[in-house]
């Protein structure tokens, strides 16, 4: 890695925490059908604290959030057979960031109207989605379900704004690959599906385990992450091929951490958005 581009982004972290502090965002009990909510026991005072880079809920007006809008706008576009969809997030390896892509998709999709969207943490080997949208240590959720018999139970937390429902991960099993793959998963995806429009799922990295292939063999298709200047050519290849063996729909790739290598692109934009000119304004020039 080049010193410049250690630069960037070290500065980048640097501004991510002079500018942006965790976002708290209020919480309510799941009104889904038969489905109680253990938020009481998550969070206190009916209140989560999201992490600054769940940009769809702590910046919703920055650039990557941005972004994700128009990711959202492109799958929406794409020729899904009709009814509720399963969107599996995964990427070839770890550190590519797709939790919290993840993360910030469900939310964004959340905020469309009449769109009910549920946000599944099916890596149950290195669950995060909970640290990320502040909910804490939960013994149950989806290891728990699926241990049980695929009944949803008590396990879904639901934030009100945006109004995202989210099954954590819950206590890492021994045998996750079999979980997932059992009639069980079967029987909670469709439980699901039978309730909300859009149900996105956290899924481990496709070369080391096969977990991702076993959910995306089930769902209506897959997006796999890939880190710009980190993720090599071959590694995505290879994952693409994996996916394709299990005969997963991959739709196409998310590139993260693009910020670092188009600063010009970044700065362009936030003037773009502060000044409120339109698209012949012109960007402040560089010291």
């Amino acid at each position: 890695m080049s010193k410049i581009t250690q630069a960037l982004e070290k500065a980048a972290r640097e501004r991510l925490q002079r500018t942006q502090e965790r976002v708290t965002v209020p919480a309510r009990t799941v009104t889904v059908p038969v489905v109680t909510s253990r938020l009481s026991e998550i969070a206190s005072a009916g209140e989560v604290r999201i992490d600054p880079h769940i940009v769809s809920a702590a910046d919703s007006k920055s650039p990557i959030a941005e972004q994700y809008r128009i990711l959202r706008t492109n799958l929406q576009s794409l020729r899904l057979k009709q009814g509720p969809k399963v969107i599996v997030v995964t990427s070839a390896v770890s550190g590519e960031g797709k939790s919290v892509t993840a993360a910030n998709l469900a939310l964004t999709l959340a905020r469309q109207e009449n769109l009910r969207v549920v946000l599944v943490d099916a890596d149950m080997r290195k669950s995060t989605v909970h640290k990320w949208l502040g909910l804490g240590e939960n013994p149950n959720g989806l290891s728990t379900i699926l241990t049980n018999g695929g009944e949803l139970n008590d396990s879904l937390v639901a934030l009100t704004e945006p109004p995202l429902t989210v099954l954590p991960a819950g206590a890492h099993p021994d045998h996750p690959a079999e979980l997932l793959e059992s009639l069980n998963m079967k029987r909670l995806l469709s439980a699901l599906k039978s309730q909300f429009d859009m149900v996105i799922v956290d899924a481990p990295p496709v070369l080391p385990v096969s977990d991702p292939g076993i959910l995306a063999a089930q769902a209506d298709g897959v997006l796999l992450v890939v880190r710009a200047g980190k993720t090599q050519r071959k590694t995505v290849l290879a994952a693409q091929e994996l996916l394709k063996k299990m005969q997963a729909n991959v739709l196409g790739c998310v590139l993260t951490h693009v910020e670092y290598y188009m600063p010009g692109y970044a700065r362009y934009y936030q003037y773009y958005r502060e000044s409120g000119k339109s698209g012949n304004g012109k960007p402040p020039t560089s010291a």
